[in-house]
């Protein structure tokens, strides 16, 4: 359990595909159920579009329905699966590209989240990484405040390579928040996904912690079994992914957020998903 009992994860982030927009009513009250019993407080939408496929139907739809249940949703904008081949290439010219799509982006969105309630804000479902930008600081930092200036409240993710050790990945993340003035870095432990070890992420959890209150840590509740080109992933252990809840929850102000909690931790994920939730709603009593 966190701090005061409070759940271990205050949120999750939710990821549209294709198949969504398929689903009927009644499927989403379940998995709104699900995380409601779960005590999610917050959602995190990973993008509003991807490669041309327009999800503001579910955006509506899931800021409708998180009103009745006092959650609140940070939105994500537009998304094109491009960035990393775009980053590769020209650095530069991809961030012009992500300031383009997102001003786009939240202006087409503003009719749908003006009047919500539950609406928390943005989110930049674009991923940066030591690995690319270490050396490039007042080049992202002047993008990301770019971006900044045109939405209000605007969260970005982050993650490491462990290309940089903890001190100076803590310094570089300063320096990005710092000049960009965004308002939440939302960092990934990177342990589901193997960048990073459980006993080396203590060290880079302290020291991002000069994050102060812009920080919330990304707790990945999936294990990948194997490295393929294509992502395959199955539900963590719960002791994990507890494990990973106290790293979180002793280094930021902020109860950590899942990624991601439908797929891996509701019986909408399938039988292993099914179990997991089973266990967490068990350990949150």
């Amino acid at each position: 359990m966190g701090r005061g009992g409070d759940p271990p994860l205050r949120g999750t982030f939710l990821q549209f595909w294709a198949a969504h927009l398929e689903w009927e009513p009644e499927r989403w009250n379940r998995l709104f159920g699900y995380l409601r019993a779960m005590r999610v407080r917050e959602l995190i939408i990973q993008w509003s579009g991807y490669d041309g496929i327009d999800y503001a139907p579910l955006v509506e739809r899931v800021l409708s329905m998180a009103e009745p249940h006092w959650m609140c949703v940070k939105v994500g904008l537009r998304y094109e699966s491009r960035w990393w081949r775009d980053l590769d290439a020209d650095p530069s010219d991809a961030l012009k590209r992500v300031e383009q799509r997102a001003a786009e982006s939240a202006l087409d969105l503003e009719r749908l989240v003006k009047q919500r309630r539950a609406f928390a804000g943005w989110y930049l479902p674009e991923e940066f990484d030591d690995a690319h930008w270490s050396s490039a600081v007042p080049l992202l930092g002047d993008s990301l405040k770019s971006v900044r200036s045109r939405v209000a409240r605007l969260s970005v993710s982050g993650f490491t390579n462990r290309t940089l050790a903890p001190r100076r990945l803590a310094e570089f993340w300063r320096a990005v928040a710092s000049r960009s003035g965004v308002d939440e870095v939302l960092f990934q432990d990177g342990i589901g996904a193997g960048k990073m070890p459980l006993n080396e992420w203590p060290a880079y959890a302290a020291a991002l912690k000069v994050l102060g209150g812009r920080l919330t840590f990304v707790v990945e509740t999936f294990e990948q079994p194997g490295r393929s080109e294509e992502f395959r992933a199955t539900s963590a252990p719960m002791d994990r992914v507890l494990a990973q809840c106290r790293i979180a929850r002793q280094y930021s102000r902020r109860a950590p957020i899942a990624f991601s909690l439908p797929e891996y931790d509701t019986p909408a994920g399938g039988v292993d998903a099914e179990r997991r939730y089973e266990e967490y709603l068990q350990r949150l009593g």
